[in-house]
């Protein structure tokens, strides 16, 4: 009767030593799900994903005084608006196919300036969920005192796209000098 009782047990402690390895294989699929993949069934969070455009940050030589811009562009007839008036050349171009149906563009540029040195990119976004906000941080960089600048009229221009959204869409600068020393 012992080597029943021995055989029985050792049935048993295998089942129980089982038992947490499946509890933490669960544990391990889970986490994977909600909180690394890109499932779009398990994203808690709404705000909208930032995708940098191939060419831009850039810099646009102009004869022409252009105010700074700041603009969310929703369809291609605004888009080639922004592109012209910024450049009648026609050389600043967006290399991408834009998906209007499912992205936006943030677009912003500086005002003309009669010398180089000047840059300009989209830095972040961020969501102010009280007051259904995604703020546009845009970092404007300008040459310093210490910096050798060639005369030209130029423009700096960045522009990104983001999947649509029903957020108001505001913007902040944050200026910068550069020095070259």
């Amino acid at each position: 009767m012992t080597i029943i009782n021995k055989k029985q047990s050792e049935k048993g402690s295998i089942k129980i030593s089982l038992l947490p390895i499946f509890i933490l294989m669960a544990l391990v699929i889970a986490i994977y799900f909600l909180f690394l993949s890109d499932n779009e069934l398990f994203e808690f969070s709404n705000s909208p994903k930032l995708r940098r455009l191939n060419g831009f940050p850039t810099t646009v030589y102009t004869e022409k005084d252009i105010d700074k811009k700041r603009l969310v562009i929703e369809n291609q007839e605004q888009l080639n608006e922004f592109l012209n008036e910024i450049d009648e050349s026609g050389y600043l171009i967006v290399r991408e196919e834009i998906n209007f149906d499912k992205e936006i563009l943030i677009a912003v540029s500086s005002k003309t300036y009669t010398t180089e040195g000047y840059d300009i990119k989209i830095r972040k976004l961020y969501q102010d969920k009280d007051t259904n906000t995604l703020l546009v941080s845009v970092r404007e960089i300008e040459p310093g005192e210490t910096c050798e600048v060639e005369e030209n009229m130029t423009i700096a221009v960045d522009m990104v796209a983001i999947s649509k959204t029903d957020l108001q869409i505001d913007f902040e600068r944050v200026k910068q000098v550069k020095e070259c020393n």
